[in-house]
């Protein structure tokens, strides 16, 4: 999947229903909701197997392999969001998490926390199906209005998301291989109310809380 194909899903995902708050602020909801059991959004719906593999509807499965993600049955004739025989390399950052796919059609995903801390280890899996299959939240790029106020330089092979999960706020970099984009960090709470302010909207989170 191109990446221009990754960035309209996750556009078109993400309008999928909104209402105002009580200061006249659109609330958007994005379609894709996950947690670290399921996953699903229009059309799909994956879940963590008792094997430890994430099972889709339509027959598609993805494991864990050390540091690495996998489609389950590399050559099944089955949708993929991993490239058959391919895998997805997850690096652990102090401050987030890094996917780097063996093949050079899928884009480089980091995500980077406003707290410096980590992305929970069983969020790992389903945060990057979700940013495949469309993340909500305040993206910033070429496309999309009020990007330019941010100071973020924009390019046509780099976007940024801006959202939250479990209430800790989340910027998710998207990058073609190869591209020069700026280092991946979390571009500071300024950033986020410019954006809110200018579009007149809030995200609501695509994590699903956790049971009480």
């Amino acid at each position: 999947m191109r990446l221009t194909h990754v960035l309209g899903a996750a556009l078109v995902l993400g309008i999928a229903c909104s209402h105002y708050d009580s200061s006249g602020r659109r609330v958007r909801t994005g379609s894709t909701r996950f947690d670290a059991q399921s996953l699903s959004g229009p059309g799909f719906y994956y879940t963590l197997e008792e094997d430890g593999t994430w099972a889709g509807m339509e027959g598609d499965r993805y494991e864990r392999v050390g540091d690495d993600i996998r489609k389950v049955g590399a050559y099944a004739p089955t949708p993929s969001i991993i490239r058959p025989s391919g895998s997805v390399q997850i690096t652990r950052r102090p401050d987030g998490v890094q996917y780097v796919p063996s093949y050079l059609s899928a884009p480089i995903w980091t995500f980077v926390t406003a707290d410096s801390q980590p992305i929970p280890p069983d969020l790992e899996i389903p945060l990057y199906l979700a940013a495949r299959l469309g993340l909500g939240g305040q993206w910033i790029n070429l496309w999309t209005p009020g990007s330019e106020l941010t100071g973020i330089p924009l390019d046509a092979n780099c976007s940024t998301v801006l959202f939250e999960i479990q209430g800790r706020q989340i910027a998710g970099w998207v990058a073609t291989q190869g591209s020069a984009c700026p280092d991946p960090r979390y571009p500071g709470p300024d950033v986020l109310a410019k954006l809110v302010n200018n579009r007149n909207e809030i995200w609501e989170s695509p994590a699903r809380p956790p049971p009480p």
